[in-house]
């Protein structure tokens, strides 16, 4: 299977995971919570790989990298640099991932909290963002 059918894959298996979840705040619902996070990072991480077969003369190999990494070294083609430093950025896509997996391992005794918790409004949000970022990259890559 191709990176790309991969990315695509893991992002409906995620699609189909948040319809399962009811932020009940039960261990069951936590697990697919954190199965849902899990299926956008291995999205990321293929769509990342995806683009590395365009830009692999561009910059060293990112095969030993975890997602997050992956992106961060394919922010240094230019072609692509602007649309990846936006959903590294604290609002950004990756950003949101991994607060919310955050959120998920180590429940946070602070009475007192900024961030936007778990919910339905904030996966749906990560799911945009993934789809608006993987739609802009083509957009893009078709032009390269």
């Amino acid at each position: 299977m191709e990176e790309k059918e991969l990315s695509n894959l893991y992002i409906d298996l995620s699609q189909e995971i948040l319809n399962k979840i009811s932020f009940d705040s039960s261990l069951d619902d936590q697990h697919n919570q954190l199965l849902f996070l899990i299926c956008v990072e291995n999205s990321l991480l293929h769509l990342a790989d995806s683009v590395y077969k365009i830009f692999n003369k561009d910059i060293e190999p990112i095969d030993s990298f975890g997602f997050k990494f992956k992106w961060i070294k394919l922010q240094e083609v230019n072609a692509i640099k602007n649309i990846i430093g936006k959903e590294l950025d604290p609002d950004g896509l990756i950003y949101l991932v991994e607060d919310s997996k955050k959120k998920i391992i180590k429940v946070d005794e602070n009475l007192i909290t900024t961030n936007q918790p778990n919910n339905l409004k904030k996966f749906s949000l990560i799911l945009n963002k993934y789809k608006s970022f993987n739609e802009l990259l083509r957009k893009i890559l078709d032009e390269c």
